[in-house]
């Protein structure tokens, strides 16, 4: 049998090779994905706590206000419970204008498997 000459093509070894790499790369992608849905997972809950906090300003804007600290709690669909508290002083800084603080504060995962507290703040005057 005579030698085939000027073969062209691939080695099983060099298609090997490559799969390895084209493996690796995809094992890399999947991490990636993994982390993008944890952080839309916590931008989901930025923004629920954000619009509660919105919410209850709107509804004290239109309300008779009183001196204090106030708070309730909402779970959201996703079964995150939010504590929402509101800290409210007439007159300050000056007569007329009246201090308003909203904290939502709520436990959601982290990146790293555990639970965390985090908590918002709003400051306004009306």
């Amino acid at each position: 049998m005579g030698r085939l000459k000027n073969m062209k093509g691939f080695t099983l070894l060099e298609v090997m090779i490559s799969l390895v790499i084209l493996a690796i790369g995809l094992l890399g992608l999947a991490s990636l994905q993994v982390m993008a849905i944890k952080g839309n997972s916590f931008g989901q809950q930025m923004t629920v706590a954000s619009t509660m906090a919105q919410n209850q300003l709107e509804q004290l804007r239109r309300s008779t206000l009183a001196n204090g600290t106030f708070n309730d709690s909402v779970t959201d669909q996703n079964g995150i419970t939010y504590a929402r508290s509101w800290t409210i002083t007439l007159d300050s800084p000056q007569a007329g204008a009246n201090t308003v603080v909203i904290t939502i504060t709520w436990s959601g995962p982290t990146g790293q498997g555990g639970e965390a507290t985090r908590s918002i703040n709003m400051r306004t005057i009306i």
